[in-house]
């Protein structure tokens, strides 16, 4: 308990620099903040446009469509937020730098996954948040206490299988020192998942569930809170969480005794 509670100190310590460095630009961190917003109203205007020629995307009304994106998004920026240290993590690499974290009182896979948590993307979330919360309430999407503690563990899940890839993308570079494509590929699978992954065609769901799990990230908690997730699909999201997380695990394990640091 007392070292979860030391990684958290220092989390909560890289946290504050990171916070420094994006304050430190001024405009920019205004500009990036006001950027993502514009995004998501675009696409929200895109939504609306679409459901109002077709009233129902695969079976599904248009609030219960909108309702898949904002889960999308809450979940989408709450892993960039708290794993963003991954997109810096191959410069640490190539220059060396990670050697001296390798003897440091913290797990090797710290800092390369928590080293720097983006404030900006935490700002994003306050109204994110609200609006998800008064979007489920007033259009009724609310079935129940159990389905509300269900989606918050199929949440939890999801971030468990987002540190999982992270972890596994950071092995990858531990090994060939590329790590960039392998993110943007994540992150354009990922994209699919804005609209109820029910619309694809059998096989590309399969591709969605057991390759980088889309649908167990994103729309599995979906569906959760709206009461339509079977017994079947809770248990496969769990198994595929755990399976994940140990052989991202094993796997860095396996990359970190291959690793030939810049000072060897």
């Amino acid at each position: 308990m007392a070292t979860k509670l030391r990684l958290v100190k220092i989390w909560w310590r890289f946290v504050l620099l990171s916070t420094q460095d994006q304050f430190l630009t001024g405009w920019a961190a205004i500009l990036f903040i006001i950027g993502k917003v514009v995004r998501f109203c675009f696409f929200f205007i895109f939504l609306f446009v679409v459901l109002s020629a077709t009233k129902n995307l695969a079976g599904y009304n248009r609030e219960q469509v909108i309702f898949f994106f904002l889960v999308f998004n809450l979940i989408d920026i709450i892993v960039q937020c708290f794993f963003r240290g991954v997109y810096h993590f191959r410069y640490n690499v190539v220059k060396g730098e990670y050697d001296f974290d390798l003897g440091k009182p913290w797990p090797a896979w710290f800092r390369p996954i928590f080293g720097y948590t983006d404030p900006l993307d935490f700002i994003t979330l306050i109204p994110l948040w609200s609006y998800f919360i008064w979007f489920v309430f007033s259009r009724h999407l609310f079935t129940g206490v159990g389905d509300l503690v269900l989606f918050l563990l199929l949440l939890g899940n999801s971030i468990i299988l987002g540190f999982a890839f992270h972890l596994l993308a950071c092995s990858i570079c531990l090994l060939t020192t590329e790590i960039d494509h392998l993110i943007w590929v994540y992150r354009d699978l990922t994209s699919m998942a804005k609209f109820p992954t029910d619309i694809y065609q059998k096989f590309i769901q399969f591709f969605l569930t057991f390759t980088i799990p889309v649908v167990i990230l994103f729309t599995v908690p979906a569906k959760a809170l709206l009461g339509l997730l079977s017994w079947p699909w809770i248990v496969l999201a769990f198994i595929i969480s755990g399976f994940s997380w140990w052989g991202s695990m094993k796997f860095w394990r396996h990359a970190l005794r291959k690793y030939s640091s810049a000072s060897s």
